[in-house]
């Protein structure tokens, strides 16, 4: 009898664990057993130099830490790209590393992607934080965006005004281009519907197909970047599509880019210092036609638009000179607010590009510092902001809104002046 009522005693303590565990799934408390696999890192990347004309700083932050504690985060990783990434990319392309100014994951999240402005494109084990590879684009790389299939790298090159197809095998570390086959040459195709073709963004979609290539001076390219040599297959013009996107998402079967400004008129007269459009784009055309919708746009107001994310259904768009992020639903399209940052936590963060947490509860943006070095005209100061680093806001409403709990804040001090300048930034899942 003593044995059966222990052996009753411990079905009873089974029992009432079980209950104990759906009760807190019905009320969300699951958090309170997350397993390690939940864990998850932000990457920003400092575009200052740390050397004479060269480097930068990769930053890598606990992203549950980063979220609890914004302004007390410190990195796990801070990493000079004037060291051991220099010494790599000097020894393969005879020409130092500067300005690394975007980055991105593969799918699997095995391995970074960095662009710099110096030209450079650089693959690195996001695991263990080491290099593997470095290229040289030519004169510029303002972005090298990943396939989901993990088959190519689409390097953005401005000044060349080419997009290049890198062929990147992960697992045998493998990666590279043809100069004759890989390079797609957009200047050429310059035309008063198009006047300047420089890439800004090669957007790819989730077929690994296409590539939505937006101008420096308005209009839109699809390449067929699974062809050799690749081949545009459809285009808009610069009144479809205005200058200088840089974000781009897709939510369902529709692609979302923006036009934003940046470039000084006296410099790149097709362009904009300040722009704010956010299009929504039908594929369904495609490979014959695309369009653009129109579904947001602050051209009439001191607005720049740069970074999205997608939050639940909802787009994120931010504003990095009006300092607030739109919400647009994108189930109708409508705007549905905004979250307006500049305040106590920061009186001028100047929100550039966007990240989300695994669990949607938390948005990353790079806040801008006061000497920006990218994307800046000086006679508006669009992209110049007071606090360098990572903005950290915390999601609301289900994705409708957002309250700024704060910003880690990065420094690169010289001669007493602030230089730090935040751009690329990232999640690893």
């Amino acid at each position: 009898m003593q044995n059966r009522s222990i052996i009753d005693r411990s079905a009873s303590r089974d029992v009432r664990f079980v209950l104990l565990l759906a009760l807190l799934a019905v009320f969300g408390v699951t958090g309170l057993f997350a397993s390690p696999a939940t864990a998850y890192e932000v990457w920003l990347m400092d575009q200052s130099d740390t050397a004479k004309e060269s480097g930068g700083f990769l930053y890598v932050y606990d992203g549950a830490q980063l979220a609890a504690n914004p302004s007390g985060a410190k990195p796990t990783v801070t990493m000079d790209l004037g060291g051991e990434v220099n010494t790599l990319c000097e020894a393969a392309t005879k020409k130092a590393v500067r300005r690394p100014h975007m980055l991105f994951f593969t799918k699997d999240q095995s391995h970074a992607i960095l662009s710099f402005l110096s030209g450079h494109v650089l693959f690195m084990d996001a695991a263990t934080k080491k290099p593997e590879a470095c290229l040289s684009m030519g004169k510029n790389v303002h972005a090298a965006w990943p396939t989901p299939d993990q088959k190519m790298a689409l390097a953005a090159n401005m000044a060349d005004k080419t997009m290049i197809r890198i062929w990147t095998d992960y697992e045998a570390h493998k990666f590279g281009f043809d100069p004759e086959k890989d390079v797609l040459k957009l200047g050429p195709l310059e035309s008063g519907e198009r006047p300047d073709n420089a890439p800004v963004c090669p957007v790819t979609d989730g077929s690994s197909r296409y590539a939505f290539i937006t101008l420096r001076g308005g209009g839109l390219f699809v390449a067929d970047v699974t062809e050799t040599p690749m081949k545009i297959v459809a285009s808009l013009n610069n009144r479809q599509v205005h200058p200088a996107g840089c974000g781009g998402i897709q939510v369902g079967d529709t692609l979302y880019i923006n036009a934003g400004g940046g470039w000084p008129a006296d410099k790149f007269p097709n362009s904009a210092s300040l722009a704010y459009d956010v299009y929504a784009l039908d594929m369904s055309g495609l490979p014959k036609s695309v369009s653009a919708k129109l579904v947001s746009t602050r051209d009439d107001t001191f607005a720049d638009s740069h970074g999205m994310a997608t939050v639940g259904r909802y787009l994120w768009s931010a504003d990095r000179a009006g300092n607030n992020i739109e919400v647009i639903d994108t189930v109708t399209n409508l705007n549905v607010g905004a979250v307006n940052l500049a305040g106590p936590v920061s009186d001028d963060p100047a929100p550039d590009l966007l990240d989300v947490s695994p669990d949607g509860q938390y948005v990353f943006a790079g806040t801008r510092g006061p000497s920006p070095l990218t994307g800046n005209d000086k006679a508006v100061n669009n992209a110049k902001g007071s606090t360098p680093g990572v903005g950290v806001i915390k999601v609301i409403v289900g994705g409708r809104g957002g309250e700024f709990v704060g910003v880690a804040r990065i420094s690169n001090m010289k001669d007493g002046k602030e230089t730090a300048d935040t751009h690329g930034i990232a999640v690893r899942k």
